[in-house]
C-alpha cells in the first residue's frame, strides 16, 4: 500500500492504493494520457530505450509540445544492487529521487529538472519507482566523451570541475560521483555547459563540505577516469592530477591539502583495481 505522498511545491499526487503519480501540477493530465499513471506504461517505453552510462536504461519522450524529458526506471547500485534491483526500503526513499534533485537546483547546480515520479508498492513493504527529468539536448557525458569522443579538452574539463566546485561549495555531496554523471554541452555562445546527473543518492547539507569529502570526491572521479581509459590505452599521471588542479582553481590551501594526501590516494586506488574485471 502507498503511504501519504506530500508532493512539493507546485506538484499533485493521482492514483491509489497500489501506486501513485507526483508530477508537475501542468503535466498531470498529459502523462495519465500517455499512460505514465501506472507501471507497464513507463515499462513499454523502456523495452527499445536508449541505454546511458548509469544504471539501467532510459528513453526520451514528448510530453508536451517541444517539451522533452527522460524517462528510467530506478535500480539500485553498490552492493545491495544484484540483491534488490529495482525495489526499495520505503516509499519515503523513492521520493528522494524526485526531492533531492529539487533541492539542488534551489542552490544554484545545473542539474535536469525533476518533473514526474511513479512509486509503485510491492511485494512485502518494498517500492519501486519511475522518474521524469528534463531532457538536455545536445550534451554527452564525459565517460562517452572519453571513449567514443571527441575527448574533452581542458576549458571543457574545466568548466566540469567548476560545477563540482560549487556543487559542494553549496553543501551538497555526491556520493557516486564519476564520469558518467558529468554531462558537458555547449552553451548559447559557444562556451562549455556542464550538468550534474543521477541524484538518487546525495546528500545535502547546511554547511559547504570540508577538504576530506571534497577529497574523497575527486578520488572516486579519479577512479572513475582511471577504471574507463585502462581498457583504451591508460591514463597519464598528468590527466590524474589535473582533476585536482582544476577543482582547486588555484586555491592553495586546498592544492597543498589534496598534495598530501595523492600517495595514500594512489595507494588505495591501486589496490581498488585489483577487484576490476576484465
Amino acid at each position: 500500500m502507498i503511504p501519504p505522498l506530500t508532493p512539493p511545491e507546485g506538484f499533485s499526487v493521482v492514483g491509489g492504493e497500489s501506486c501513485a503519480l507526483i508530477a508537475r501540477d501542468a503535466l498531470i493530465e498529459p502523462l495519465g494520457r500517455l499512460g505514465l499513471a501506472w507501471p507497464r506504461g513507463w515499462a513499454s517505453r523502456l523495452t527499445t530505450p536508449i541505454v546511458g552510462s548509469g544504471r539501467g536504461s532510459t528513453a526520451r519522450l514528448e510530453v508536451l509540445p517541444n517539451h522533452w524529458v527522460r524517462l528510467k526506471q530506478l535500480r539500485r547500485g553498490g552492493l545491495a544492487g544484484p540483491l534488490w534491483r529495482d525495489r526499495f526500503a520505503g516509499a519515503g526513499r523513492v521520493l528522494e529521487n524526485l526531492t533531492l534533485p529539487l533541492e539542488v537546483g534551489r542552490r544554484g547546480i545545473a542539474t535536469p529538472a525533476p518533473q514526474a515520479l511513479l512509486v509503485a508498492a510491492g511485494p512485502a513493504g518494498m517500492f519501486q519507482g519511475w522518474l521524469a527529468l528534463d531532457e538536455i539536448s545536445g550534451g554527452a557525458d564525459l565517460r562517452s566523451r572519453f571513449v567514443s569522443g571527441p575527448a574533452p579538452s581542458r576549458e571543457e574539463l574545466a568548466a566540469c570541475l567548476a560545477l563540482v566546485r560549487r556543487m559542494h561549495d553549496a553543501g551538497v555531496e555526491h556520493r557516486d560521483l564519476n564520469l558518467g554523471n558529468l554531462l558537458l554541452r555547449s552553451g548559447p555562445g559557444g562556451e562549455p555547459q556542464p550538468f550534474v546527473l543521477d541524484l538518487d543518492k546525495a546528500r545535502p547539507h547546511a554547511e559547504p563540505l570540508g577538504p576530506r569529502a571534497r577529497r574523497r570526491a575527486l578520488r572516486r572521479l579519479e577512479r572513475s577516469l582511471v577504471k574507463v581509459l585502462t581498457p583504451h590505452g591508460g591514463v597519464t599521471d598528468a590527466a590524474r592530477d589535473a582533476l585536482y588542479e582544476l577543482y582547486s582553481a588555484g586555491d592553495a590551501g586546498l592544492q597543498g591539502y589534496f598534495a598530501r594526501g595523492r600517495a595514500v590516494g594512489r595507494l588505495l586506488l591501486a589496490l581498488h583495481r585489483l577487484g576490476w574485471r576484465g
